[in-house]
């Protein structure tokens, strides 16, 4: 194997083409990857022998009550507040616009005084417009699984495990929809946290914050299953190892993933190029074995996994047969017969006979077999977002800059009725996005900008009116309308993987393809949606417990085994 990523060599050629990566369908295919937040901060937490420890808690038999975490660093002490809450029986949606929640906590630099949870508890349940103290990252709520959290307590308390194949249908006790920071409300600016900052990458101050919740859902359980009966059981290991945090996410995802396309093509290309580097590598017999042993762990996590995927999302039986067929293949070839493009040309195979999603599965396999094609890309996960128009470009650059680029945008069909058939808005009441019919509401007129190939479409018939000479700034004095989608064109020239080829005002848009290919960026491993515009995920499943951090780096934790029952259907 290569000594450091430097030494892989790969043609940029290879990297997969946008046409391909970028239909909705594919992105929401993807897999979480060594690349996704959530384990490049489980990474770091086990690899730095992070300290975590209840400090204190003051919780009643119902779950009600204060909690602090503190959380050591080498570089920072960080701390971890929750106001745990029972919420009345379906008023916890997980709908941001929701206001009753079973907990709302915060994640801040330094110690939690009893004055600043004091604070907190008058501010967070304002989410809109309470407002953080300048130490605070991130803010967040909860609610407990209904099904999941409430089964557990109740067989804790009556002295025995909890059902692992009832628990297996989800995968944790505890759920989130929001984490709030970056200045939201006046939390701590992402920028802000530079230097040698324990949580200074893209999304780790919210993926400690989805951890924590992880770590405060088991004391909770366990606490309120204590004050039902002395001699209640504490929850197995094994089955704490195997659950995670949950999470849903609606349509509001969609707003961010067409709004930040700089960000969008920094991730996944980081992504394709550790994925072009893998693929080039001539298999060693030791790399096999390890593809083989992780390969297995993802077949019987898929086939084991009984949550409901619904129309839209391919079977999780039928992921684990096709991984099972990758397995197969594998065998047929004789380690010594396997050549440098061994990879590429299984993925090719799996490319012509396996569904996307278990393409995408053996994709994030082989970054686990060869961890090290993605040094030296974690520093490209941080982008600027900085954009401005350029008014001195000539109208002739401006429109090769859309044949070159925006050609899938300008093939869609927006004449036909149906390609425009939705528009997106912000609900003033609520603060919420949603989806609105054309020509049934009475406020299109507040439509948000989410439709990129209409509004190109409409900049290219207005430059048809004018000389290739002539330049931005003379077109934008006349047509101020298309600034922001000519701001757009000319930032993201040359970055590929920016825009989502898709039309979100089209009457056939599913919502599900973006929701869930962020999810993969952000680390979830079990997806199951809700609705085609709701869907719901499980973190840090199979990942170390706090008690595990100052054990340092162990070995492979994704895909986790379902716990024996009958090991642990017993009283403690």
């Amino acid at each position: 194997m290569p000594a450091n990523s430097g030494e892989y060599r790969f043609d940029v050629d290879s990297l997969r083409d946008p046409s391909d990566l970028m239909q909705p369908e594919r992105l929401g295919s993807l897999k979480q990857t060594r690349l996704s937040f959530a384990r490049l901060l489980m990474e770091k937490m086990t690899a730095e022998e992070w300290d975590i420890t209840l400090d204190r808690a003051d919780l009643d038999r119902d779950g009600v009550g204060r909690a602090v975490y503190t959380i050591e660093t080498p570089s920072q002490l960080l701390s971890f507040g929750v106001f745990s809450h029972n919420s009345g029986e379906g008023e916890n949606t997980d709908r941001i616009i929701a206001n009753d929640w079973d907990l709302w906590a915060f994640l801040c630099e330094g110690e939690i005084t009893d004055d600043l949870m004091d604070d907190q508890f008058e501010e967070l349940p304002h989410v809109r417009e309470g407002r953080a103290t300048p130490e605070i990252l991130i803010w967040t709520r909860a609610n407990r699984s209904r099904r999941f959290f409430g089964h557990i307590v109740d067989s804790l308390a009556a002295g025995h495990q909890p059902d692992i194949d009832f628990l297996s249908t989800g995968g944790y006790l505890m759920r989130s929809s929001g984490y709030y920071g970056n200045g939201l409300n006046g939390t701590k600016e992402f920028r802000a946290m530079d230097g040698d900052h324990p949580l200074k990458g893209p999304y780790m101050a919210q993926m400690l914050a989805v951890y924590m919740l992880r770590v405060f859902g088991y004391d909770l359980a366990e606490r309120m299953a204590e004050a039902r009966d002395s001699d209640a059981a504490t929850l197995d290991y094994d089955i704490k190892r195997y659950l995670g945090t949950g999470n849903s996410s609606g349509v509001g995802i969609i707003h961010y993933v067409v709004n930040h396309p700089q960000l969008m093509h920094a991730w996944l290309r980081a992504r394709e190029v550790a994925l072009a580097r893998a693929k080039s590598v001539k298999p060693s017999p030791e790399d096999v074995e390890r593809f083989r042993a992780v390969l297995d762990k993802a077949t019987t996590w898929f086939a084991e996994d009984d949550s409901d995927t619904e129309e839209f999302f391919v079977s999780k039986d039928r992921i684990a047969r096709e991984l099972q067929e990758i397995a197969d293949r594998v065998e047929t070839v004789r380690t010594e017969e396997m050549g440098a493009s061994f990879w590429t040309d299984l993925c090719d195979w799996a490319e012509r006979h396996l569904e996307k999603e278990t393409q995408e599965v053996l994709h994030s396999l082989l970054l686990d077999v060869y961890p090290e094609t993605c040094e030296g890309l974690v520093s490209s996960l941080t982008a600027s977002e900085r954009s401005d128009v350029a008014p001195e470009m000539s109208l002739g650059e401006l429109q090769s800059l859309l044949t070159s680029e925006y050609q899938w945008a300008l093939d869609i069909d927006m004449s036909d009725p149906d390609a425009r058939r939705f528009f997106w808005y912000r609900s003033i009441e609520e603060e919420e996005p949603r989806i609105g019919v054309r020509g049934e509401q009475d406020y299109e007129e507040y439509g948000l900008p989410i439709g990129i190939a209409n509004q190109v479409q409409q900049l290219e018939d207005d430059l048809d009116e004018y000389g290739a000479t002539q330049t931005v700034a003379e077109f934008l004095f006349e047509h101020p309308e298309h600034r922001d989608v000519v701001e757009r064109v000319q930032t993201v020239h040359g970055l590929s993987y920016a825009e989502v080829r898709a039309n979100p005002l089209d009457a056939d848009f599913v919502p599900l393809s973006f929701i869930s290919s962020l999810k993969a960026i952000w680390g979830v491993q079990k997806k199951h949606p809700k609705s085609k515009g709701w869907v719901k995920g499980t973190f840090f499943q199979g990942a170390p417990l706090a008690e595990d951090l100052t054990d340092g780096p162990e070995s492979y934790w994704l895909y986790p085994s379902k716990p024996d029952r009958a090991a642990h259907w017993r009283a403690d």
